[in-house]
């Protein structure tokens, strides 16, 4: 997120982020949500949905430089099981919607990965996101450049 977001609020964003789809009441709420009001749908970008979830700096700079990272993500690819041929943007949305609305829907783990102007891609996995804990999560890893 590095051009579009100052470093110091990324691990405040990502808190946000992993809180809001953690495990027990956060994710029994968020499934509710999508259930009732499709929160996470092609009908609506990510920049939308996380705007209404109130994820992002409270910094009304960083807040817009969020949204555009969220917007810009259309011009990436996706790494993960049935979304090599969708763009990033559209791969969290698909994985989101898929996940809230199954069966055994799973924590959402938010993460970051560094990428070169050439290759970023978002990645979507399903794994044991600490190491800690046997809790399996979907994990959507968001690719980011250094600030400059």
């Amino acid at each position: 997120m590095g051009e579009y977001v100052k470093q110091n609020f990324v691990p405040m964003i990502l808190a946000q982020m992993n809180f809001r789809f953690g495990p027990g009441d956060p994710l029994r709420e968020i499934v509710a949500l999508q259930k009732e009001f499709e929160i996470f749908s092609l009908e609506h970008s990510l920049r939308d949905s996380f705007n209404l979830l109130n994820v992002g700096p409270q910094d009304e700079r960083q807040r817009r430089g969020f949204f555009r990272y969220l917007d810009d993500l259309k011009n990436v690819e996706a790494e993960g099981v049935g979304l090599k041929k969708l763009d990033g943007h559209t791969a969290i949305i698909t994985a989101l919607k898929g996940n809230l609305e199954g069966k055994s829907p799973m924590p959402v783990f938010f993460a970051y990965h560094l990428s070169t102007r050439g290759k970023q891609a978002v990645k979507v996995t399903t794994t044991a996101a600490m190491e800690f804990s046997p809790i399996k999560y979907l994990t959507v890893s968001l690719p980011t450049l250094p600030e400059k």
